[in-house]
């Protein structure tokens, strides 16, 4: 019995052809595919054929997905005080106040930061 990280790891390497698919989970596949700019409209096509057995959707990564490295999870968002004040001001998320940090030019930050000013000591 395999761990489902391994199936992964086996068809990001081309290492193994595994078919004994007892510890296969295609959730936490596709999840994994998911994260990573080259593979994610592979696990968008299997979230779409989600009736497949394991057996195809397995098959399915193995001769779809290049042979590469992907590790880990994306990178996480900059916690930075500007990126906390827009999610304040906004009531964004993290991910959405770093997009609108993009967009801000510092004349902008300088003005939210102003209005956000609660008075008091440092």
């Amino acid at each position: 019995m395999s761990s489902p990280f391994d199936y992964v790891k086996h068809i990001n390497t081309k290492s193994t052809y595994d078919r004994d698919l007892s510890g296969y989970v295609p959730f936490l596949t596709n999840r994994a595919f998911a994260m990573h700019q080259d593979t994610v409209m592979l696990a968008e096509e299997m979230n779409q054929a989600h009736h497949l057995s394991p057996l195809l959707q397995y098959d399915f990564y193995y001769f779809a997905v290049r042979r590469g490295k992907r590790f880990g999870f994306p990178p996480k968002v900059q916690d930075s005080p500007n990126i906390q004040l827009i999610q304040e001001y906004f009531q964004y998320s993290a991910v959405k106040a770093e997009q609108a940090l993009q967009l801000l030019s510092e004349e902008d930050i300088k003005a939210i930061r102003n209005k956000m000013d609660k008075g008091g000591r440092v």
